[in-house]
């Protein structure tokens, strides 16, 4: 009874829920950059479990050796993300002299909206770099976008695994909000949390609801056709965590999704890193 309990409410708000307890360890941590690590590893902690009790595809469970490297993939990628970031920050702001940001941003309104406006805003720009990505072989080539696209059986570790190239790009709609718009730092930072977790809940291999966030927010079944083999449905759903922009652009789509991945075989680490270096095979 207590696993058909757990079943029913991951089915009927599960998203929220776990974005809502995200928030909240962020906040009971301090609510700065500092927390953000640690909420981020909870989600993932957490849908790891979620993923072995309650999966979605029973046939999509990875081995406990695939898991380690994926984990370790994870935790590496992430530290380097940061620091790409962090870069990205300082650089921009050798554009931008003190005192001179854009006064384009909405100061005055309190820094959770404000929280909400990046979240949205940064992910409509990467909407536009993704899709440009799936649009140009040349992009999908030397980004090495294929990397993240490539795993059969899709699961929440798989958000941070990409190559190291796409990083670049990743870091980059929040970097710029961030520093060019001079946006709060508590703000900039529960945005980083929203993203980072969305984006691990939306590639689990686990049912999580969505009620009444569906039309703003990506879900896992947006997601999971995003990653489909077929190419018809890989290129569509390109907003990671607001699917608010595939709807307005008309790219959005649903349907089931059979298998994920961009071929029969998913290729080894080595030939996985050595994607951009070779003529795309889609």
């Amino acid at each position: 009874m207590t696993t058909n309990l757990l079943a029913r409410t991951l089915r009927s708000a599960g998203q929220p829920l776990l974005l809502s307890a995200a928030l909240a360890l962020w906040a009971a941590l301090g609510a700065d950059a500092k927390a953000m690590p640690v909420s981020i590893i909870a989600v993932l902690a957490t849908l790891l479990v979620l993923e072995q009790r309650n999966p979605r595809r029973r046939d999509w469970r990875k081995s406990g050796a695939e898991k380690a490297a994926l984990i370790g993939a994870w935790i590496l990628l992430g530290a380097l993300l940061g620091l790409v970031t962090l870069t990205h920050e300082r650089w921009l702001a050798t554009l931008v002299p003190p005192g001179a940001h854009l006064a384009l941003w909405p100061q005055a309104l309190p820094w959770p909206i404000q929280a909400l406006l990046l979240f949205l805003t940064a992910d409509g720009m990467y909407y536009w770099v993704h899709r440009a990505i799936h649009r140009w072989p040349w992009l999908w080539r030397i980004s090495g976008h294929g990397v993240h696209h490539a795993f059969h059986d899709l699961h929440a570790v798989h958000a941070g695994v990409t190559h190291p190239f796409e990083l670049l790009l990743l870091a980059l709609p929040l970097a710029s909000l961030g520093t060019l718009f001079a946006a709060p730092p508590e703000a900039v930072a529960a945005a980083t949390l929203m993203l980072s977790a969305n984006a691990q809940i939306v590639h689990a291999n686990v049912e999580l609801g969505c009620p009444g966030l569906r039309w703003l927010i990506t879900t896992g079944a947006d997601h999971r056709l995003h990653h489909s083999m077929l190419r018809e449905q890989s290129d569509r759903n390109f907003a990671c965590n607001a699917i608010l922009w595939d709807r307005i652009f008309g790219t959005h789509a649903e349907g089931e999704v059979a298998q994920t991945g961009t071929g029969p075989r998913q290729p080894g680490m080595l030939a996985l890193l050595a994607l951009p270096f070779r003529k795309p095979g889609r």
